[in-house]
C-alpha cells in the first residue's frame, strides 16, 4: 500500500482526486468531518461531492475537542476559565490550524456559547499552534484529544473539559462540558474510510469486511488508545445519518459565523 498526502483546501484536493480515481477497489480514501460535512457550507464551491462521489467503507475513529490552556494561567476548571476570561475580556488568545478549520469553529462555538471574548490566531496548521500554546505565545486552544494527549500527560498543558456527552477512555474523570452546563458544547473530528461512487458493490463488501476485522483487532485498538484514538465503528445505515446530522449542524455553525471561504 501506498500512502499519498495531498495537502491544501482543507483536504478538498485530496477528496477530488479520490473522487476522480478508477473506481476498482484500489484507491481508497481517508475523509474527515472537513472534506466531507463542513466545506461543504464553508467553501462556496466544490471540486467534488461529498455525498455523491464516495461509497463508504467504514467510519475509523472520533475524538472530542478538549479546552485545554498553558499551565501559567491560573485556571483549573472550566467555569474558573469561564469567569477569567471574563475579567480579562479581549486579553487571551486562542490559536487554530486555520480559518475553517474544526477548531477554529468550534473555538467560536464555545465563545458565542460561554459568553466570553478572546481573540482568535489563526496557524498554518496545528503543530505551530501547539508550540506557541505550551511556550505561552497564545492561552487556549481547543483541538481534539489525539493531537495533546502527551502535552496533558507530560503537564506542558492543563486539560479543563471535555466537548462531549460520554467520558473518554483516554483522559478518565475529565469533565464533561454538557454536564457542566453547556449542552451545545459537543464536537469531535472524525475519519471515514471512502472508496470511489462507482466501485463495484463485491468490491465494497471485501473492504467492508475487512475493515470491520481491522478495527477489532486488540493491536490495532491498544495502539490507537495509547495515541489518544477511540475507535467508533457504525453500521452504514448509522454513519449515513451521523453524516447528515453533522453537515446540519457545521451548516448553521458557519451561517452564524458569517464564514465563507473562495
Amino acid at each position: 500500500m501506498v500512502v499519498e498526502n495531498k495537502v491544501g483546501a482543507g483536504g478538498n484536493l485530496a477528496a477530488a482526486e479520490a473522487a476522480r480515481a478508477d473506481p476498482d477497489g484500489y484507491t481508497l480514501f481517508i475523509g474527515t468531518n472537513g472534506t466531507q460535512t463542513i466545506n461543504r457550507s464553508l467553501y462556496r464551491t466544490l471540486p467534488y461531492d461529498p455525498a455523491a462521489d464516495f461509497a463508504t467503507i467504514g467510519m475509523m475513529w472520533q475524538a472530542p475537542h478538549v479546552l485545554v490552556v498553558n499551565p501559567s494561567l491560573p485556571v483549573h476548571s472550566l467555569d474558573t476559565f469561564v469567569a477569567y476570561a471574563r475579567v480579562n475580556s479581549g486579553k487571551l488568545s486562542y490559536g487554530s490550524s486555520g480559518i475553517g478549520s474544526s477548531t477554529h469553529l468550534f473555538g467560536e462555538l464555545f465563545k458565542t456559547s460561554t459568553g466570553i471574548e478572546i481573540a482568535h490566531v489563526p496557524y498554518r496548521g496545528q503543530g505551530p499552534a501547539l508550540n506557541d500554546l505550551v511556550g505561552g505565545q497564545i492561552q487556549v486552544m481547543f483541538p481534539i484529544v489525539p493531537d495533546v494527549i502527551s502535552h496533558i500527560r507530560s503537564g506542558s498543558l492543563r486539560a479543563l473539559a471535555l466537548a462531549s456527552p460520554e467520558p473518554s477512555e483516554v483522559l478518565p474523570g475529565l469533565p464533561l462540558m454538557p454536564q457542566l452546563g453547556y449542552p451545545d458544547l459537543v464536537a469531535s473530528a472524525w475519519t471515514a474510510l471512502y472508496v470511489p461512487a462507482k466501485t463495484p458493490l463485491e468490491v465494497i463488501a471485501r473492504l467492508r469486511a475487512e475493515f470491520s476485522e481491522l478495527l477489532t483487532s486488540p493491536g490495532f485498538i491498544t495502539r490507537m488508545k495509547q495515541v489518544g484514538i477511540e475507535i467508533r465503528s457504525l453500521r452504514s445505515d448509522e454513519f449515513a445519518a451521523f453524516t447528515r446530522e453533522e453537515r446540519a449542524r457545521w451548516a448553521k455553525t458557519i451561517e452564524m459565523l458569517k464564514l465563507r471561504i473562495e
